[in-house]
């Protein structure tokens, strides 16, 4: 992976080695601008979040391991920008279990075959659109030429979302998802002037198009600073093709 600096300090002989993490976002969103971020080697006693039940139920393997070993952070990890965390999870892995990582993709053939990544290659995406002064960016909607302020997501956001859109299914007994529309009205904080939330949150449901949806999520995912997941793979027989990275379950087990 681009952009990182190692480092290795020893205060003394049993402390632990780390890089130091240059952040895809460049700090430019974060109050206090910090571009770089100390990240500790995984361990053996990071072995005991890998392999906790509790946590891997919950899901929050990541979270944990990033509230473990990502130093001097300046502010909660959970208000990382979505982008700079996978940076820093994709060390961690690659640091961990090395730069390969295998997953099904489709050959020339059509056929799904096993493909080898070199995470290692994965580039950066740096923010290359101007935030304004409370770090959030225009868009004009193309069909109902509406002008939306929108920001990029935090680790803190995404469990909003997941957790909102789990209660209402629940609360609505389906199985149709809301993550779309509740991951867009949290985006979303301004439209033509109005920031009020509920405002913003029945636009979205009710007079947004699909097509003005779509092309706000495209814009921003084009946009956000992060990891570059469109790469290529390496099959068996020597092909190289096309293929984006998916973190599957052999990501941090890669002996499943």
């Amino acid at each position: 992976m681009e952009n990182t600096v190692n480092e290795n300090f020893h205060s003394n002989e049993y402390s632990i080695p780390y890089d130091v993490i240059e952040l895809p976002s460049q700090g430019l969103l974060y109050k206090n601008k910090i571009n770089k971020v100390k990240v500790e080697y995984l361990t053996a006693m990071d072995e005991n979040v890998l392999s906790a039940p509790n946590i891997l139920g919950s899901g929050k393997v990541l979270d944990v391991l990033i509230e473990r070993k990502v130093k001097d952070l300046g502010f909660p990890s959970e208000e990382l920008l979505e982008g700079d965390r996978l940076a820093i999870i994709i060390y961690l892995r690659t640091t961990a279990f090395g730069a390969e990582y295998k997953q099904g993709v489709l050959d020339s053939k059509g056929e799904v075959v096993e493909g080898t990544i070199d995470l290692s290659k994965l580039s950066q995406k740096k923010l290359m659109i101007k935030p304004d002064e409370k770090n959030e960016f225009e868009y004009v909607l193309p069909k109902s030429k509406v002008k939306v302020k929108f920001k990029f997501l935090n680790s803190k956001d995404e469990k909003e979302i997941n957790d909102n859109d789990e209660f209402m299914m629940k609360k609505f007994n389906t199985d149709i998802s809301f993550y779309t529309t509740l991951k867009t009205s949290k985006m979303i904080t301004e439209i033509d002037g109005n920031r009020d939330k509920v405002f913003i949150n029945n636009f979205v449901e009710r007079k947004m198009t699909i097509l003005d949806s779509r092309s706000l999520n495209k814009f921003i995912s084009d946009n956000e600073p992060g990891l570059n997941f469109e790469t290529t793979a390496r099959t068996q027989g020597g092909e190289s093709v096309d293929c984006f990275l998916r973190l599957g379950k052999s990501f941090f087990w890669p002996e499943l």
